[in-house]
């Protein structure tokens, strides 16, 4: 991804369909810069924010991978800001993994209302590899059954600081409750202090 340095006004840029960033890490000097909203979205899908990919800046490459974004609330479609981060060979990333389920239709068209609880698991890893979406095949699930971060397997080298104990996904039948058909009869209030008629 080519980047420029930024010295206009973010309504400038914007107006320009450029998207507005900060460039930083170890190594070089925090620098405010710029890139074509297209060229940030092709090096986004194919990167997303977990892989490094090389970045150029007035000439110079930098290994950096997309540390954070800014969406705009009313549509979270648009990216408004996004921060490049600089590493070298003996960083590493910290990133949030994303948790894909496969085969989750099958289970619903079972009738199994199918819960994912987490969605995603923190996670360092070198800056050589370029994890993908953790997939987890509900396929065999049956009523009240659950997997479990720790039954799932995890590529070895992601260093994993979730919680291995949490629940990932369980699947479940609907459940019906049975309202009772006979209500109790209503009982007659009674007045506190009430003296009883005499005989």
């Amino acid at each position: 991804m080519k980047v420029s340095i930024r010295d206009q006004k973010l309504k400038d840029v914007r107006n320009q369909d450029m998207i507005a960033g900060v460039l930083y890490g170890k190594e070089v000097d925090s620098v405010k810069v710029m890139v074509e909203r297209k060229e940030f979205f092709r090096n986004y899908q194919e990167h997303g924010q977990v892989s490094v990919f090389p970045c150029e800046l007035n000439g110079e490459t930098h290994k950096v991978y997309i540390k954070d974004i800014q969406r705009d609330v009313m549509n979270p479609e648009k990216i408004l800001n996004f921060d490049l981060l600089k590493v070298t060979g003996k960083d590493k990333i910290h990133a949030n993994i994303p948790l894909h389920l496969l085969n989750k239709d099958l289970l619903e068209s079972k009738g199994l209302i199918v819960q994912q609880n987490l969605h995603e698991v923190d996670a360092y890893y070198s800056i050589d590899q370029s994890p993908e979406d953790i997939k987890i095949d509900v396929a065999k699930l049956e009523d009240g059954d659950f997997i479990k971060l720790s039954d799932i397997e995890i590529p070895d080298f992601l260093d994993v600081h979730t919680d291995l104990d949490l629940v990932v996904v369980s699947a479940s039948l609907p459940r019906v409750v049975e309202e009772n058909e006979e209500e109790e009869p209503l009982r007659e209030p009674i007045l506190i202090g009430e003296e009883e008629d005499e005989a």
